[in-house]
């Protein structure tokens, strides 16, 4: 049943690729890179036997791309700084690993937590692109696509997956978007990374024909990164791998250089109709960026040459969304300074630290919410960015 009678769309939950790449990809990729994901799967299946760590990204022995973010502040060195237990890490109801195989795990977890719909984000698959061979990049895509059709096809609807693009190859991720839009209607939007592998932002003239299509197949932009992993963002680099200072700004910081590259960079007034979303950086920060945005066109508009308007004005036309995390204490500034209309609930399900099973509770159950406002958020937002949803 749904939270209050809401309609309640869980705009950001996610598959655990990672836990098992056979399970993931070996019946789904294209059989000219099936070497090359064997020689992954035989990576991993050694780390396994070894009782060792079987990540691909962020952790210090990942097999793809290894991450530090274990530098205790206030001390010279990082020998014997206490790891965090997984007990210290989870305050949450667990959740089995087989929701990831099973959708219909996932779909009495979400009767449970009074959800109606959930959009699936992968988990870390968007960081293929530190593989120097792009093909096999792109078919890892592709695989996960043909994973994620089959998962949410017994649902009726409710579970909903997200294509993710190849960055490095705009052309390939516009005709892959194109076929799935025609074949599956649980397709729901396109994930991109905060910015391009190699630096570049979402400005990038390169990346307006997959807004384009992104437009023209009602199909909205989705913004989500990751914690030290690529293509990395500020702050990877700078903050002398101090984990206390990465995971309070590093995703928010990831969130600010999207919104004011898609913003400053003219996309919502090339594309009139395009819809985006920005995805767990939490979202007390936006108020006061959007403040600063508008000082910076006031100051300085030659410096966004394609953008027509105040930044403001551009969050105000209702087109560029942006989540909240569920206990996150400025919901409602968020709400008094910006609108209604922008805001979408997420739970981040089935990842460590959720607010299972009562996220829809953390999110509008707190005073100066309007009716409306619980209503906005928890679903009719959502149908606004996801308009498929609705097909």
């Amino acid at each position: 049943m749904s939270y209050q009678e809401f309609t309640v769309i869980d705009a950001d939950s996610h598959f655990r690729e990672y836990l098992d790449v056979d399970r993931t990809y070996r019946d789904h990729i294209d059989v000219e890179y099936r070497e090359s994901f064997e020689k992954l799967s035989a990576a991993v299946a050694r780390r396994r036997e070894a009782g060792q760590s079987t990540d691909l990204f962020m952790g210090a022995t990942a097999i793809i791309e290894s991450a530090d973010e274990w530098h205790p502040l206030g001390v010279h060195d990082t020998f014997g700084a206490e790891q965090p237990t997984q007990a210290r890490m989870t305050r949450q109801t667990p959740i089995p690993r087989e929701v990831n195989w099973q959708p219909e795990l996932r779909l009495k977890d979400m009767d449970r937590a009074g959800i109606d719909y959930s959009v699936i984000f992968p988990s870390h698959a968007a960081s293929y692109c530190t593989l120097r061979d792009v093909g096999f990049e792109s078919a890892l895509h592709r695989a996960h696509h043909r994973y994620m059709n089959r998962y949410c096809a017994s649902a009726k609807g409710r579970l909903r997956w997200v294509a993710i693009a190849t960055m490095r190859d705009v052309r390939a991720t516009v005709e892959e978007i194109s076929r799935w839009s025609e074949q599956d209607g649980n397709l729901a939007g396109v994930l991109v990374p905060p910015l391009c592998p190699g630096g570049r932002l979402l400005d990038n003239p390169d990346l307006h024909p997959l807004y384009r299509c992104a437009q023209e197949l009602e199909l909205p932009i989705l913004v989500h990164g990751g914690v030290l992993r690529s293509p990395a963002g500020p702050g990877a680099t700078e903050l002398d791998h101090a984990g206390f200072i990465i995971r309070a700004v590093y995703q928010p910081w990831g969130g600010m250089t999207a919104m004011s590259a898609l913003i400053g960079g003219g996309v919502f007034d090339l594309f009139p109709k395009l819809r985006a979303g920005i995805f767990e950086t939490s979202a007390g920060w936006v108020p006061w960026l959007a403040e600063r945005l508008d000082e910076c066109y006031e100051s300085k508009p030659n410096l966004a040459p394609n953008l027509k308007r105040k930044p403001s004005e551009v969050l105000a036309d209702g087109r560029l969304f942006h989540s909240i995390d569920p206990g996150e204490r400025y919901i409602t500034h968020c709400v008094q300074e910006l609108g209604e209309d922008i805001w979408l609930f997420a739970t981040d399900y089935p990842h460590t630290g959720v607010a299972f099973p009562n996220g829809a509770q953390a999110a509008v159950d707190r005073s100066g919410l309007t009716e409306s406002a619980k209503k906005k958020i928890l679903g009719a937002n959502a149908q606004r960015l996801f308009p498929r949803l609705g097909k």
